[in-house]
């Protein structure tokens, strides 16, 4: 499924009256299954434009369009959230197998893909365990169970690592690259770690300061399947350092822009 974005704004009214803009005229396209990094500063509208890709704003202006014939049993998109989002009372299989269950199918069958996905995470020996029994990192596999399970045509990920300690983002960035060799979704993936982008995506999107725009796109040059080894190659951290320069330079106009009273 490709995701047209064409000139998009949105915004949010503050308690003044007046009204604060958070994405300004933004314009790009996700090609069907492709894998997409956003970067960009601390409040540029990240995860706002996330959210208006998963149906949970409209935009005050433009449009956003999804093009090409549905393939996908489920929804048209599934949300993987940075804090799990896991409904605490359910068992670790009824909170994968929930999107289903609001589909109205079986419960039996219900069951089966849930333990289907649970088992591509790693983590079927705990279906039955509540969310709190789990670890951050198991938590968030089965988020992305969750996710998949649904079998949206688009997985939206809102910074899903990010609040997982260093050992488990490696092995959940790992983990991720396998599953989406398997299922091939468009991916739309936010993050702040330039690394994490470079390893994961095929295209990187650099967002500048509210209110966001466009501020470069580069396409990541490392074949498929992507390991760790790409981290060696001397393109990786020129890669690197010029994302930085551009998020730096971002962060630093947002700054400015906040310190003079203009945002």
């Amino acid at each position: 499924m490709r995701i047209e974005i064409d000139n998009v704004a949105k915004g949010y009214p503050r308690a003044d009256g007046s009204r604060l803009s958070v994405v300004g005229s933004l314009s790009t396209t996700i090609e069907a299954q492709e894998f997409v990094c956003v970067i960009g500063p601390s409040g540029c509208g990240k995860s706002t434009l996330l959210g208006l890709l998963g149906g949970l704003r409209r935009p005050d202006d433009g449009e956003i369009r999804f093009v090409g014939e549905r393939t996908a049993a489920g929804p048209l998109t599934s949300i993987v959230w940075q804090d799990y989002a896991l409904i605490p009372w359910r068992s670790i299989a009824d909170n994968v197998g929930f999107g289903l269950e609001l589909r109205g199918v079986p419960a039996g069958r219900r069951r089966e893909v849930a333990r289907e996905h649970l088992a591509m995470m790693g983590i079927e020996a705990f279906a039955d365990n509540k969310p709190h029994e789990l670890s951050g990192g198991m938590r968030q596999r089965a988020g992305i169970a969750r996710a998949l399970a649904s079998d949206p045509e688009v997985l939206l990920m809102d910074e899903p690592f990010a609040a997982v300690d260093a050992q488990t983002r490696t092995l959940l960035q790992d983990e991720l690259l396998q599953v989406w060799s398997r299922h091939r979704k468009t991916v739309l993936f936010i993050t702040h770690s330039i690394e994490e982008a470079l390893l994961l995506a095929d295209r990187i999107i650099v967002l500048g300061p509210r209110p966001t725009r466009v501020v470069e796109e580069i396409r990541v040059p490392f074949p498929r399947p992507r390991t760790r080894d790409v981290e060696l190659d001397p393109r990786f951290t020129e890669l690197k350092r010029h994302l930085w320069a551009q998020l730096r330079d971002a962060t630093l106009a947002a700054e400015w822009a906040e310190a003079k009273g203009d945002r």
